[in-house]
């Protein structure tokens, strides 16, 4: 069982600000926004973009196959989130989520836990890659969680992007059922919403699917572009 939420449209918001940091604007130990525990994601390769996508698409469909209920499905994707399973409790759990992410250890093991998601959540973590492949900045991301400790009310990932990208994505946005909106907290960023990871998935693929098939075209399309507002 993987929740829904209502999401935004796909219209670009009429308030977006089409900011991208410099060099100056970027710390170099933490993230940018005044979010908390949050760090870069810069410079990332076709190769880690299509492994991050890939990877949480196989664990999506296993969430769903294992989950139940709203609250399983808050338990298995908090393990994969975590890198941890404690199998003392769930030995059916655990095993199953062996099957797919082999690294996972007990929570009672003391070694670091493998974080195939690069310490994102299951359902964000491949649009944040997916983002950052094409040039943009992803600041912060949340999953939504079914609990009251979630600061999203959906699947969600803030981002530092400029208008040409913003309007390269937004058929991709539309077509995957997600949309945009802006936080008036944090006007500076776009926020990209999905009614669920699915759709969050989804729309991963597409972007580093498109990109990749025509990166020299897409990058002619940002310079034209850009002769439109300079």
């Amino acid at each position: 069982m993987i929740p829904r939420f209502e999401s935004s449209g796909a219209e670009i918001p009429p308030q977006a600000e089409f900011w991208t940091p410099s060099e100056e604007d970027i710390p170099a130990d933490e993230g940018i926004g005044f979010f908390r525990n949050v760090w870069m994601i810069l410079g990332v390769s076709k190769v880690e973009a299509d492994v991050m996508v890939s990877e949480e698409f196989k664990y999506i469909a296993k969430i769903d196959e294992m989950a139940s209920s709203l609250e399983e499905f808050e338990r298995v994707a908090a393990c994969l989130d975590s890198g941890y399973v404690d199998s003392s409790r769930d030995r059916d759990t655990a095993e199953q989520l062996l099957e797919v992410c082999p690294g996972l250890l007990d929570e009672s093991h003391h070694s670091e836990p493998f974080m195939d998601l690069g310490f994102l959540e299951v359902g964000v973590a491949g649009l944040s890659y997916a983002l950052a492949y094409i040039g943009g900045v992803p600041v912060a991301s949340c999953r939504a969680h079914i609990s009251s400790r979630s600061w999203a009310d959906r699947p969600v990932v803030f981002a530092a992007l400029d208008r040409q990208r913003t309007e390269w994505l937004q058929p991709l946005v539309g077509d995957s059922g997600c949309g945009f909106d802006v936080d008036p907290d944090r006007g500076e960023f776009l926020v990209i919403d999905a009614p669920s990871i699915l759709e969050s998935n989804a729309l991963a693929q597409r972007i580093v699917r498109d990109f990749s098939r025509d990166r020299c075209g897409f990058e002619r399309w940002l310079d034209l572009k850009s002769l439109d507002w300079f």
